[in-house]
């Protein structure tokens, strides 16, 4: 799974990466970031491809009610890539609102015992890089959920009780991502873990 991300990078910076010229003027990179305090963070989606956009972590369905809205938000930080389409909370958004969070690594924990031991995680070359993810909007409020893979090795050993891993995305395929005209099938041969030779872990304190 994935609950806790790094996101340093100054939008200016991801704007040149992703040629996306437009973006907001007010948005203070957060670093290190639990997804159950619901953060805003930069993401680019289908409708409009050519900006980046702040959305909150936690996606709430347009069908939610207020009493409920909350509850939902921390149980939808992830999707798996195995039940997006049939769950509610999810089905509506994978076909037509799909988007990319856009992150400098992120965090697992290793179970040894008793111990458990962070891992970070970047892409080998230590660039940016984008989540494939699925977006609504709750009562004007855009709201996006991670989704999520079977590990790859590397995150296996890592990620070594759940052995899940963020669909991380290569540079061909996250404009294919956004692509409206994919089909189902489409979509679900893109949810595959990354090659873990293009992702590198290391321990912190």
């Amino acid at each position: 799974m994935c609950y806790s991300v790094y996101a340093l990078s100054e939008l200016a910076e991801l704007a040149k990466l992703y040629k996306t010229p437009e973006y907001p003027d007010d948005y203070e990179p957060v670093a290190k970031v639990s997804g159950f305090v619901h953060p805003h963070l930069p993401v680019i989606t289908q409708e409009r491809p050519a900006e980046i956009q702040l959305f909150k972590w936690g996606l709430i369905p347009t069908w939610a009610k207020e009493d409920k809205a909350a509850e939902l938000a921390n149980m939808t930080l992830n999707a798996r890539e195995d039940t997006v389409f049939e769950k509610p909370s999810f089905r509506d958004s994978i076909g037509t609102h799909r988007c990319l969070l856009l992150i400098d690594g992120f965090y697992e924990w290793r179970h040894e015992g008793k111990a458990k031991i962070p891992y970070f995680i970047t892409l080998s070359d230590g660039k940016p890089f984008s989540l494939g993810c699925i977006y609504s909007v709750w009562k004007g409020t855009p709201t996006f959920s991670i989704v999520t893979t079977r590990a790859n090795p590397l995150m296996e050993y890592i990620h070594n009780t759940k052995k899940r891993m963020p669909l991380m995305l290569s540079r061909q395929e996250e404009r294919r991502w956004l692509d409206p005209e994919l089909t189902k099938t489409e979509i679900k041969e893109l949810m595959q873990p990354l090659d873990e030779d293009l992702m590198q872990a290391k321990v912190i304190a």
